[in-house]
């Protein structure tokens, strides 16, 4: 039964190794119009600190530009920077999307250019205490981010929402390393239970790598939108469950605060 099995996943080995090497073209200045910003009000941070740092990565339906997610007031009103950033746009895609659900990791390196331009253009920011977040298509990237960052350097914490892709989980964080890794999923998201995206992300934990399943929650469920979306030529819907948003932000709170001394 693994033979016919074998071209595909040499392929999927074969593709992830290809874009190993490295970004062709990104440089931080390069972001300026698709890293959109957001810091709290001077004297969020106590004492006049600088402010930590969540870097997002965007979901395949891409984002619109100057619109903040969720997560970004809430993590403001905490004292928390966040950067936004519009991968599919700056790629020029089509309408700011991304085609297909695939483990193409198209951005992977996206966050750590992006936290160079924190570090060379937003003074307000402690580039040293940073954390990436990303969501669906974005949560396989953040789970990929590690080898980007500079090993002296590590991201504290990443947070995967809902990822995976056709029956894939793949990354590069290890359970032994120094970045917490958590990785929230609702057990109603039927695009997870597609292949079994979620039991592979499921199977990850570990140690550093921790995973989280919210009970009645679909794709999506930390944010505010509701709808559907077609892959492999079926419908999946997303929406929010208020219950698990509350869960998932406990969650992330305690974990940077923690990590950062941080209080609210």
């Amino acid at each position: 039964m693994l033979i016919p099995r074998l071209p595909s996943l040499l392929l999927l080995v074969l593709g992830l190794a290809a874009i190993g090497a490295g970004p062709s073209w990104a440089q931080p200045a390069a972001y300026r119009d698709y890293a959109e910003f957001y810091l709290p009000e001077a004297g969020a941070a106590a004492s006049g600190d600088k402010l930590p740092l969540v870097i997002m990565l965007e979901g395949t339906g891409g984002s619109r530009a100057w619109t903040p997610n969720a997560w970004t007031p809430w993590l403001n009103q905490r004292g928390i920077a966040t950067v936004q950033i519009r991968s599919a746009a700056a790629r020029k895609r089509p309408n700011g999307n991304w085609s297909g659900t695939g483990c193409d990791l198209f951005y992977r390196y996206d966050a750590a250019e992006v936290l160079e331009l924190a570090r060379l253009e937003q003074p307000r920011i402690d580039t040293t205490r940073y954390a990436v977040m990303g969501f669906s298509r974005g949560g396989t990237e953040a789970l990929n981010t590690r080898k980007s960052f500079p090993a002296d350097r590590p991201p504290t914490a990443v947070f995967a929402f809902y990822p995976g892709c056709e029956g894939y989980c793949p990354s590069d964080y290890t359970a032994d390393g120094p970045t917490q890794v958590h990785i929230l999923y609702g057990d109603a998201d039927d695009w997870g239970q597609h292949k079994d995206s979620y039991g592979r992300c499921k199977r990850l934990a570990g140690g550093k790598i921790q995973f989280h399943a919210f009970a009645g929650a679909a794709h999506g469920f930390d944010g505010t939108a509701s709808g559907a979306f077609t892959a492999s030529g079926m419908r999946f819907g997303y929406g929010p469950h208020p219950e698990a948003r509350e869960q998932a932000r406990a969650l992330v709170w305690q974990v940077l605060s923690q990590a950062w001394s941080l209080q609210f």
